[in-house]
């Protein structure tokens, strides 16, 4: 089986599937892969460099992040190109690792997986949720952004609604690392049950 793990900016998404790999399943970090198929030398990044231009480089021959933000943040119609040469070859990358895996369920983890459609693909969606401000809190306190950058990220992905419409199971993570653990063991015991009595079926 395959459950979509997913949440908004420093809602402890990436907590949470640490949690279940401690657990024993299977976890594949769909950001991690996005960052993997653009990398210097890759057929993504040569997409890329041929739909935007020279100016998405480093002078390393890197992809510059910051550069390709700005311009998709300036333009839908760029932010609609760059998911159509990406999402592609995330989507091969994962049924590439799907086809390897053996356990009862896996989780896919993933920041826009109700965004880019991925919901679809996933026989369960499980959704992380904590109050805005105590997200921001902890964003802040990674310190590898800032408020400004924290509120482009919340524009950019959909809102707590919306994942609460799409979600099978919810996670709340307003309290304790000790609470999200608890919820995440109930949560793993009960999809073992489902994906056992699935494999019967």
């Amino acid at each position: 089986m395959r459950i979509g793990l997913t949440g908004g900016i420093g809602s402890g998404k990436s907590t949470a599937a640490a949690m279940f790999e401690a657990l024993g399943v299977a976890v594949l970090d769909l950001d991690r892969v996005g960052h993997r198929v653009v990398q210097a030398g890759s057929e993504g990044l040569q997409q890329l460099v041929a739909c935007f231009g020279g100016q998405i480089l480093q002078p390393d021959g890197e992809l510059d992040r910051r550069a390709l933000a700005t311009l998709c943040f300036a333009d839908a119609g760029h932010t609609a190109q760059l998911n159509r040469i990406v999402h592609p070859l995330i989507w091969q990358q994962e049924k590439q690792w799907m086809a390897l895996q053996h356990g009862p369920y896996v989780i896919v983890e993933a920041s826009v997986l109700l965004e880019s459609g991925g919901a679809d693909r996933m026989d369960r969606v499980v959704v992380v949720l904590a109050d805005e401000s105590l997200r921001l809190q902890r964003v802040l306190a990674r310190g590898r952004q800032d408020e400004t950058a924290f509120r482009a990220i919340i524009a950019r992905q959909c809102d707590d609604l919306m994942r609460k419409q799409q979600a099978d199971y919810i996670l709340d993570n307003n309290g304790t690392l000790a609470s999200l653990q608890q919820q995440v063991e109930q949560l793993h015991a009960e999809l073992s049950c489902l994906a056992a009595d699935r494999s019967k079926n």
